[in-house]
This record gives structure tokens, C-alpha cells and sequence, in this order.
């Protein structure tokens, strides 16, 4: 696989912290990526789509497009929210959680207008 698809860098973290340090240093830096994910029935270590989702709304980040990769991942689109007040009840949902947890970054109050 090429280090770029359809314009965006391709990233791979192996946990949930990687990914954290990650959008809390180069993430700022960047216009979107494609994560790679990997299957459940893979044996590399690799963040799950849950993750993605609540880091990236603690860091005013978001998931879209889903493209196949291979039989043992897939690329995920993951970019910087653009729009405010276009979030999810679910998305919503878990930006309250994380504020009550104290883990929602000023990025991620910004990006939902919270």
C-alpha cells in the first residue's frame, strides 16, 4: 500500500495512545488523513473504529468516508470538523461523556460549539 491515498497521508496506530499523541502534535498540522484500521480477525495490533470516533470528537476530529483495503484493513477518512452544530445525538452523546471525564480537548468544545 502507498503512503497516500486519494491525496491524504495514510496513518497507523497501534493504540488508542499513539493515536492521542499523535492528533495532540502532528494532527494539528494536518488537513485529513486515511487511518488504517484493521479487522477485527487481523493479529496486528490496531486501533478500532470506536477509538477513532471518540478521540478524534475529544480532539474536534471526524470520521467519514470508509474505503476496502485489503482482506486485513480498511482506510478510514479523518479529518479536522469543519461545520459546528452539524454533529450526531451520538457524537453529542460522547462529547458530554468525555467533558465529564475532563477529556474533551478546547479543540473538540470548539468543533461541536460546545
Amino acid at each position: 500500500m502507498s503512503d497516500e491515498h486519494e491525496g491524504l497521508e495514510v496513518v497507523e496506530f497501534s493504540d488508542v495512545e499513539e493515536l492521542r499523541n499523535w492528533l495532540t502534535t502532528a494532527g494539528t498540522a494536518h488537513p485529513g488523513v486515511w487511518v488504517r484500521l484493521r479487522r477485527a480477525s487481523s493479529s496486528v495490533p490496531s486501533i478500532t473504529f470506536r477509538d477513532l470516533l471518540v478521540e478524534g470528537i475529544a480532539h474536534g476530529w471526524s470520521e467519514s468516508t470508509r474505503h476496502g483495503c485489503d482482506d486485513d484493513s480498511y482506510l478510514q477518512k479523518f479529518t479536522p470538523r469543519r461545520s459546528r452544530g452539524t454533529a450526531s445525538q451520538r457524537n453529542l452523546g460522547i462529547a458530554r461523556e468525555l467533558d465529564s471525564q475532563g477529556r474533551l480537548t478546547e479543540e473538540g468544545r470548539r468543533a461541536l460549539d460546545l
